[in-house]
């Protein structure tokens, strides 16, 4: 266990926010004998009499042994899918939607269950949110997250009359029981209300990962200069030693942080240089490759496997929801054609999009976005009330000034006043993929139920694709208007938007709820 004493250590180092921390750790349901299979696995490679057991690694001294030498060897080879077949599902509590965001959901190697900011109401107990040791010693700041969770609360109360009317005037029969969906109301309120929530806000959720992602976990648990990283590490780190010693024994030792540098003002022309070229939207294309699909070097004509696999109705899995495409030959054409997108969404819009993770976006090291100007989404709904629009804005006045105040009058560090940000703050990357997997976020995220801002990034989207290609983009749309010869059109059901959203051209797409 030597190679990993460096656990220890941060123990000792990081000893006073460990016991400060809210974050709880516990592991839930776990492969058995992860070591072991991965050296069985790693023997069956090269084994000409079949496979061969976890439980074969201890048949006398001599499998003992070539089972170490063979994991020793494919870990220092880089021979790492060995590492894949264990798995351990954490339960994790009191987590910083920040953390999620910027390491458990920032790579596809995971499985996560996480409790829902629009569904679920953030409750003001002592635990709601969690702060680095260097800001938790700053009244001011404790001041302010009370202010977000009144300011949370008021919203909510300020927009149910505008939902309200906005919901009924397109349900007109639920109106006859307005006490029946008082629920759906609250949560639309809730929807954008919590935008005024800081990052620092916590969390629960299932997340599951194989060996091999908790050893890039262990490679990387120093380079985001992240005291709740740390900490999360030290509690995922001791469950896997006291389950399986050896494979605690292989975690690499983390690398230390690469030297960051933090100008807001350089942020702030280079966030108005960002969304200058976005021009007014939440998305816009950069570049594409499309050459694949089309039958002639003008663009005009799909070959006629790209419409079989584009054509719901020759291509029912374009909709079935295992989204099995990938095992099929006629689908996997639409892997050939890649396009890149600059984006722009709030935190909390972004922690969604995140999970569409065949999608890979250049998040950014967040501090580095920060340009100290009042930088900020204003949700559609809010600006529906003036009332609601002004509550909103002063509020973000006063986060904004702290952090100004913070980040020049002390000396913490630039990576934690991040945890000072609220659920609005604008996160500016680029994200590519293939036509496959944007068919899939643009069938659900087009949907009018979808989160609105995600929304919004669909449609420039599909859009911008429309326009260039229209063979092509008149195969895109939400899931009423690709299943045009199916019933019912919405497969929603009880929740269906109440709107005839097929009937409606794709430039004329418009919501607020």
């Amino acid at each position: 266990m030597a190679a990993a004493h460096w656990l220890d250590d941060l123990k000792t180092r990081y000893a006073v926010p460990l016991a400060n921390s809210p974050l709880r750790v516990r592991l839930i349901a776990w492969t058995q004998n992860p070591f072991d299979l991965a050296a069985a696995s790693a023997r069956t490679c090269y084994s000409s009499r079949g496979l061969i057991l976890p439980e074969d690694m201890h048949a006398n001294d001599k499998a003992r042994e070539l089972r170490n030498k063979v994991a020793r060897a494919t870990l220092r080879s880089g021979h790492h899918t060995t590492r894949q077949h264990a798995h351990f599902v954490f339960g994790i509590e009191n987590i910083s939607r920040q953390l999620i965001w910027q390491l458990l959901h920032a790579h596809p190697y995971y499985n996560s269950e996480q409790v829902s900011q629009r569904y679920v109401p953030i409750r003001n107990d002592r635990t709601w949110y969690s702060l680095p040791q260097s800001l938790a010693h700053h009244a001011e700041v404790h001041t302010l997250h009370q202010a977000a969770y009144e300011t949370y609360r008021l919203l909510i109360e300020t927009l149910r009359p505008v939902v309200e009317k906005i919901f009924f005037s397109i349900h007109r029969l639920k109106a006859r029981h307005p006490e029946q969906h008082a629920g759906t109301i609250e949560k639309r309120c809730m929807e954008v209300a919590r935008y005024v929530m800081p990052v620092s806000t916590v969390a629960y959720l299932y997340h599951t990962v194989s060996a091999l992602t908790l050893m890039r976990y262990a490679r990387m648990l120093l380079w985001f200069n992240s005291e709740e990283a740390v900490v999360l590490g030290i509690h995922l780190f001791e469950l896997v030693r006291g389950l399986d010693p050896d494979l605690f024994a292989e975690l690499p030792e983390p690398l230390p942080p690469p030297e960051r540098s933090f100008d807001p003002l350089s942020a702030g022309r280079s966030n108005r240089e960002h969304d200058q070229m976005l021009n007014g939207k939440s998305a816009a294309l950069v570049s594409a490759s499309v050459a694949a699909l089309f039958a002639d070097s003008g663009c005009t004509v799909l070959k006629p496997e790209v419409r079989s696999a584009l054509d719901f109705h020759r291509n029912p899995l374009l909709g079935d929801v295992f989204y099995p495409g990938t095992l099929d030959e006629t689908t996997r054409i639409l892997n050939h054609a890649h396009f890149t997108f600059r984006k722009k969404l709030s935190h909390t819009a972004d922690s969604q999009e995140q999970r569409h993770r065949t999608l890979p976006g250049n998040r950014p090291h967040l501090a580095s976005q920060i340009s100290l100007e009042e930088d900020y989404i204003v949700p559609t709904l809010i600006r529906e009330s003036p009332q609601a629009e002004s509550i909103y804005r002063s509020f973000m006045e006063k986060n904004f000034s702290l952090l100004r105040q913070l980040w020049y009058e002390s000396d913490v560090p630039r990576e934690d006043l991040v945890y000072l940000l609220p659920n609005a703050f604008p996160v500016r990357y680029l994200e590519s993929g293939d036509l496959y997997n944007f068919y899939h976020k643009w069938k659900s995220r087009l949907c009018y139920n979808a989160q609105e801002e995600i929304f919004y990034s669909a449609h420039a989207e599909v859009s911008a694709v429309r326009a260039l290609w229209p063979e092509l983009g008149r195969y895109l749309g939400p899931p009423c208007v690709v299943r045009e010869h199916l019933r019912p059109r919405c497969p929603e059901g009880d929740h269906f938007c109440g709107i005839k959203v097929w009937q409606i051209p794709l430039e004329n797409y418009s919501r607020i709820i």
